[in-house]
Protein backbone atom coordinates (compact mmCIF):
# COMPACT_ATOMS: atom_id res chain seq x y z
CA UNK A 1 0.00 0.00 0.00
CA UNK A 2 2.62 2.64 0.69
CA UNK A 3 1.41 4.23 3.44
CA UNK A 4 4.96 5.26 4.64
CA UNK A 5 7.37 2.64 3.37
CA UNK A 6 6.36 0.97 0.44
CA UNK A 7 7.89 -2.29 0.01
CA UNK A 8 8.89 -2.92 3.43
CA UNK A 9 7.39 -6.31 3.79
CA UNK A 10 8.74 -9.60 3.72
CA UNK A 11 6.24 -10.99 1.33
CA UNK A 12 6.33 -14.95 1.50
CA UNK A 13 7.59 -16.40 4.69
CA UNK A 14 8.12 -19.53 5.74
CA UNK A 15 7.73 -18.75 9.42
CA UNK A 16 4.67 -16.69 8.62
CA UNK A 17 2.90 -19.25 6.41
CA UNK A 18 3.41 -21.95 9.88
CA UNK A 19 2.20 -19.74 12.01
CA UNK A 20 -0.76 -19.38 9.32
CA UNK A 21 -0.74 -22.75 9.71
CA UNK A 22 -0.85 -23.13 13.52
CA UNK A 23 -3.42 -20.45 14.19
CA UNK A 24 -6.07 -22.21 11.53
CA UNK A 25 -5.43 -25.55 13.33
CA UNK A 26 -5.84 -23.54 16.91
CA UNK A 27 -9.34 -21.87 15.74
CA UNK A 28 -10.57 -25.60 14.54
CA UNK A 29 -10.60 -26.46 18.18
CA UNK A 30 -10.02 -29.85 19.51
CA UNK A 31 -13.38 -30.29 19.37
CA UNK A 32 -13.74 -30.56 15.28
CA UNK A 33 -10.08 -31.58 15.05
CA UNK A 34 -11.56 -34.80 17.38
CA UNK A 35 -14.62 -35.35 15.04
CA UNK A 36 -12.34 -35.21 11.76
CA UNK A 37 -10.32 -37.49 13.15
CA UNK A 38 -13.54 -40.12 14.13
CA UNK A 39 -14.78 -39.82 10.81
CA UNK A 40 -11.41 -40.26 8.82
CA UNK A 41 -10.30 -43.09 11.51
CA UNK A 42 -14.01 -45.21 11.14
CA UNK A 43 -13.54 -44.46 7.21
CA UNK A 44 -10.71 -46.47 7.25
CA UNK A 45 -11.31 -48.82 9.36
CA UNK A 46 -14.85 -49.57 7.29
CA UNK A 47 -12.49 -49.77 4.18
CA UNK A 48 -10.44 -53.19 6.24
CA UNK A 49 -13.68 -54.43 7.28
CA UNK A 50 -14.61 -54.41 4.06
CA UNK A 51 -11.74 -55.96 2.60
CA UNK A 52 -11.56 -59.03 5.31
CA UNK A 53 -14.99 -59.58 4.53
CA UNK A 54 -14.29 -59.93 0.59
CA UNK A 55 -11.52 -62.00 1.67
CA UNK A 56 -14.30 -64.30 3.58
CA UNK A 57 -12.01 -63.93 6.84
CA UNK A 58 -13.35 -65.44 9.79
CA UNK A 59 -16.83 -63.74 11.14
CA UNK A 60 -14.85 -63.63 14.69
CA UNK A 61 -11.77 -61.97 13.42
CA UNK A 62 -14.04 -59.40 11.50
CA UNK A 63 -15.42 -58.52 14.63
CA UNK A 64 -12.44 -58.29 16.24
CA UNK A 65 -11.41 -55.65 13.92
CA UNK A 66 -14.57 -53.82 14.37
CA UNK A 67 -13.44 -53.72 17.75
CA UNK A 68 -10.90 -50.92 17.38
CA UNK A 69 -13.91 -48.68 16.74
CA UNK A 70 -14.79 -48.29 20.07
CA UNK A 71 -11.49 -48.19 21.65
CA UNK A 72 -11.04 -45.05 19.00
CA UNK A 73 -13.75 -43.16 20.04
CA UNK A 74 -12.65 -43.57 23.70
CA UNK A 75 -9.13 -42.64 23.27
CA UNK A 76 -10.51 -39.60 21.61
CA UNK A 77 -13.02 -38.52 24.19
CA UNK A 78 -10.93 -39.36 27.05
CA UNK A 79 -7.25 -39.45 26.03
CA UNK A 80 -5.28 -42.26 27.36
CA UNK A 81 -7.60 -43.09 30.25
CA UNK A 82 -10.39 -44.32 27.71
CA UNK A 83 -7.84 -45.80 25.62
CA UNK A 84 -7.00 -48.51 27.99
CA UNK A 85 -10.20 -48.70 29.44
CA UNK A 86 -11.98 -49.41 25.91
CA UNK A 87 -8.64 -52.00 25.28
CA UNK A 88 -9.94 -53.97 27.93
CA UNK A 89 -13.60 -54.21 27.59
CA UNK A 90 -12.48 -55.32 23.77
CA UNK A 91 -10.68 -57.91 24.80
CA UNK A 92 -13.46 -59.26 27.23
CA UNK A 93 -15.53 -59.55 24.23
CA UNK A 94 -13.17 -61.14 22.15
CA UNK A 95 -12.94 -63.68 25.04
CA UNK A 96 -16.53 -64.10 25.00
CA UNK A 97 -16.94 -64.43 20.97
CA UNK A 98 -14.13 -67.50 21.58
CA UNK A 99 -15.85 -68.77 24.46
CA UNK A 100 -17.52 -71.61 22.69
CA UNK A 101 -14.58 -73.04 20.47
CA UNK A 102 -12.23 -72.54 24.07
CA UNK A 103 -14.51 -74.98 25.38
CA UNK A 104 -14.75 -77.34 22.25
CA UNK A 105 -10.64 -77.17 22.25
CA UNK A 106 -9.27 -75.85 24.89
CA UNK A 107 -7.26 -72.64 26.34
CA UNK A 108 -4.38 -73.50 24.71
CA UNK A 109 -5.32 -73.79 20.95
CA UNK A 110 -6.35 -70.00 21.82
CA UNK A 111 -4.14 -68.37 23.93
CA UNK A 112 -1.20 -67.20 21.59
CA UNK A 113 -4.13 -65.60 19.26
CA UNK A 114 -6.32 -64.14 22.60
CA UNK A 115 -2.82 -62.33 23.84
CA UNK A 116 -2.19 -61.12 20.42
CA UNK A 117 -5.42 -59.32 20.22
CA UNK A 118 -4.91 -58.17 23.71
CA UNK A 119 -1.34 -56.76 22.71
CA UNK A 120 -2.87 -54.89 20.11
CA UNK A 121 -5.91 -53.40 21.47
CA UNK A 122 -3.62 -52.17 24.75
CA UNK A 123 -1.03 -50.77 22.34
CA UNK A 124 -3.51 -49.09 19.95
CA UNK A 125 -5.17 -47.39 22.77
CA UNK A 126 -2.15 -46.46 24.82
CA UNK A 127 -0.39 -44.82 22.03
CA UNK A 128 -3.50 -43.65 20.84
CA UNK A 129 -4.56 -41.95 23.58
CA UNK A 130 -1.39 -40.48 24.77
CA UNK A 131 -1.51 -38.92 21.28
CA UNK A 132 -4.87 -37.55 21.23
CA UNK A 133 -4.04 -36.02 24.94
CA UNK A 134 -0.94 -34.61 23.07
CA UNK A 135 -2.77 -32.89 20.31
CA UNK A 136 -5.26 -31.49 23.11
CA UNK A 137 -2.52 -29.95 25.05
CA UNK A 138 -0.93 -28.87 21.90
CA UNK A 139 -3.76 -27.02 20.13
CA UNK A 140 -4.17 -25.32 23.88
CA UNK A 141 -0.93 -23.58 23.50
CA UNK A 142 -1.65 -22.90 19.66
CA UNK A 143 -4.97 -21.11 21.07
CA UNK A 144 -3.15 -19.68 24.05
CA UNK A 145 -0.59 -18.06 22.06
CA UNK A 146 -2.35 -17.49 18.74
CA UNK A 147 -1.30 -13.92 17.57
CA UNK A 148 -2.44 -14.21 13.64
CA UNK A 149 -5.31 -13.19 11.93
CA UNK A 150 -7.36 -15.98 10.02
CA UNK A 151 -8.81 -13.77 7.60
CA UNK A 152 -5.84 -11.33 6.52
CA UNK A 153 -2.76 -12.75 8.20
CA UNK A 154 -1.57 -9.83 9.58
CA UNK A 155 -1.84 -9.48 13.36
CA UNK A 156 -4.94 -10.19 15.50
CA UNK A 157 -6.74 -8.81 18.27
CA UNK A 158 -5.59 -10.70 20.88
CA UNK A 159 -1.80 -9.66 19.63
CA UNK A 160 -2.92 -6.09 19.86
CA UNK A 161 -4.42 -5.72 23.08
CA UNK A 162 -0.81 -7.50 24.41
CA UNK A 163 0.98 -5.41 22.25
CA UNK A 164 -0.61 -1.91 23.30
CA UNK A 165 0.33 -2.97 26.99
CA UNK A 166 3.74 -2.74 25.73
CA UNK A 167 3.66 -0.06 24.87
CA UNK A 168 1.86 1.66 27.51
CA UNK A 169 4.63 0.61 29.89
CA UNK A 170 7.57 1.76 27.36
CA UNK A 171 5.91 5.22 27.05
CA UNK A 172 5.72 5.22 30.78
CA UNK A 173 8.85 4.20 31.43
CA UNK A 174 10.93 6.33 29.15
CA UNK A 175 8.29 8.97 29.07
CA UNK A 176 8.02 8.57 25.30
CA UNK A 177 4.51 9.12 23.06
CA UNK A 178 2.77 6.63 20.52
CA UNK A 179 0.15 6.77 18.49
CA UNK A 180 -2.80 4.43 17.52
CA UNK A 181 -4.50 4.43 14.61
CA UNK A 182 -7.99 2.66 13.87
CA UNK A 183 -10.33 2.13 11.18
CA UNK A 184 -13.55 0.86 10.63
CA UNK A 185 -14.38 -0.43 7.73
CA UNK A 186 -18.20 -1.26 7.34
CA UNK A 187 -18.02 -5.40 6.08
CA UNK A 188 -21.69 -5.02 4.20
CA UNK A 189 -19.53 -4.78 0.62
CA UNK A 190 -17.70 -6.69 1.27
CA UNK A 191 -19.38 -9.56 2.47
CA UNK A 192 -21.93 -8.92 -0.43
CA UNK A 193 -18.50 -10.27 -2.80
CA UNK A 194 -18.61 -14.32 -3.25
CA UNK A 195 -16.84 -16.37 -0.85
CA UNK A 196 -13.99 -16.78 -2.58
CA UNK A 197 -13.36 -13.24 -4.05
CA UNK A 198 -13.78 -12.03 -0.51
CA UNK A 199 -11.56 -14.41 0.61
CA UNK A 200 -8.99 -13.29 -1.54
CA UNK A 201 -9.56 -9.54 -1.77
CA UNK A 202 -8.99 -9.92 2.69
CA UNK A 203 -5.73 -11.98 1.98
CA UNK A 204 -4.72 -9.14 -0.31
CA UNK A 205 -5.57 -6.30 2.07
CA UNK A 206 -3.61 -8.26 5.04
CA UNK A 207 -0.28 -8.20 2.19
CA UNK A 208 -0.51 -4.35 1.33
CA UNK A 209 -1.66 -3.35 5.09
CA UNK A 210 1.78 -5.24 6.44
CA UNK A 211 3.84 -3.69 3.21
CA UNK A 212 2.97 -0.34 3.74
CA UNK A 213 3.95 0.08 7.69
CA UNK A 214 7.44 0.98 9.16
CA UNK A 215 9.38 -2.04 10.63
CA UNK A 216 8.92 -0.15 13.98
CA UNK A 217 5.08 -0.18 13.51
CA UNK A 218 2.76 -3.18 13.83
CA UNK A 219 -1.02 -3.71 12.32
CA UNK A 220 -3.53 -5.81 13.21
CA UNK A 221 -6.79 -6.87 11.90
CA UNK A 222 -10.35 -8.01 13.57
CA UNK A 223 -13.75 -8.78 12.58
CA UNK A 224 -16.57 -8.15 14.78
CA UNK A 225 -19.42 -9.20 12.46
CA UNK A 226 -20.53 -5.75 11.23
CA UNK A 227 -16.89 -3.68 10.75
CA UNK A 228 -13.65 -4.99 10.08
CA UNK A 229 -11.48 -2.96 12.03
CA UNK A 230 -7.66 -2.60 11.40
CA UNK A 231 -5.46 -0.85 14.33
CA UNK A 232 -1.87 -0.21 13.40
CA UNK A 233 0.48 0.93 16.91
CA UNK A 234 2.94 3.81 15.69
CA UNK A 235 5.61 4.00 18.34
CA UNK A 236 6.86 7.50 19.00
CA UNK A 237 4.46 9.41 16.83
CA UNK A 238 2.66 12.04 17.62
CA UNK A 239 -1.18 13.21 16.81
CA UNK A 240 0.01 15.09 13.79
CA UNK A 241 2.29 12.33 12.12
CA UNK A 242 -0.41 10.06 13.06
CA UNK A 243 -3.62 12.20 11.53
CA UNK A 244 -0.88 11.73 7.99
CA UNK A 245 -0.28 8.66 8.43
CA UNK A 246 -4.06 7.77 8.70
CA UNK A 247 -4.99 9.80 5.71
CA UNK A 248 -3.10 8.25 3.39
CA UNK A 249 -4.11 4.75 4.88
CA UNK A 250 -8.05 5.60 4.69
CA UNK A 251 -7.42 7.12 0.85
CA UNK A 252 -5.39 4.13 -0.23
CA UNK A 253 -8.19 1.43 1.33
CA UNK A 254 -11.29 3.33 -0.57
CA UNK A 255 -9.00 2.97 -3.79
CA UNK A 256 -8.14 -0.78 -2.51
CA UNK A 257 -12.03 -1.73 -2.07
CA UNK A 258 -13.02 -0.05 -5.33
CA UNK A 259 -10.65 -1.79 -7.39
CA UNK A 260 -11.99 -4.92 -5.62
CA UNK A 261 -15.53 -4.49 -6.26
CA UNK A 262 -16.07 -3.45 -2.62
CA UNK A 263 -16.14 0.47 -3.48
CA UNK A 264 -19.21 0.79 -1.67
CA UNK A 265 -17.86 0.26 1.95
CA UNK A 266 -17.34 4.02 4.03
CA UNK A 267 -14.32 4.05 6.31
CA UNK A 268 -14.22 4.93 9.48
CA UNK A 269 -11.28 6.31 11.32
CA UNK A 270 -9.92 7.50 15.06
CA UNK A 271 -6.44 8.81 16.30
CA UNK A 272 -5.58 8.33 19.75
CA UNK A 273 -2.22 9.74 20.76
CA UNK A 274 -0.75 8.16 24.66
CA UNK A 275 -0.07 10.14 26.61
CA UNK A 276 -3.44 12.28 26.60
CA UNK A 277 -5.83 10.29 24.85
CA UNK A 278 -5.98 7.62 27.51
CA UNK A 279 -9.96 7.44 27.74
CA UNK A 280 -10.27 6.98 23.88
CA UNK A 281 -7.71 4.44 23.61
CA UNK A 282 -9.87 2.52 26.49
CA UNK A 283 -12.65 2.44 24.63
CA UNK A 284 -11.51 1.39 21.40
CA UNK A 285 -9.84 -1.08 23.38
CA UNK A 286 -13.00 -2.65 25.09
CA UNK A 287 -14.54 -2.91 21.31
CA UNK A 288 -10.78 -5.41 20.08
CA UNK A 289 -11.10 -7.32 23.78
CA UNK A 290 -14.72 -8.14 22.21
CA UNK A 291 -12.88 -9.50 19.20
CA UNK A 292 -10.87 -11.38 20.97
CA UNK A 293 -13.62 -12.99 23.62
CA UNK A 294 -15.78 -14.08 20.17
CA UNK A 295 -12.13 -15.65 18.71
CA UNK A 296 -11.31 -18.11 21.45
CA UNK A 297 -14.55 -18.54 23.08
CA UNK A 298 -14.82 -22.17 20.72
CA UNK A 299 -15.67 -24.72 23.71
CA UNK A 300 -13.35 -28.04 23.86
CA UNK A 301 -15.52 -30.45 24.38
Amino acid sequence: MGVIQPGTGCGYCPAMATQDMSARLARMGYGRARLMLSLVGLAILAVLVAVLLVRSVDTTEVVATLLFAPIFLLLLWFGLPGGLIGAAAATGVYVVLRADAIDAVGWGEFSALIVTRAIAYFLFGAVGGWASGTLSMSLDKLDLYDQVDDLTGVNNARFLLTDIDLEKARSQRYQTVFSVSFLAIDAEAISALPARKRKALLRQLGAKLDDGIRTMDRVAHGYDGSCHRIATILPETAGEGAQVFQARLEEQIHAFLAEHGAGGATVDGDIVTVPGDDDALERHLAEWKAIDQAEHATPRT
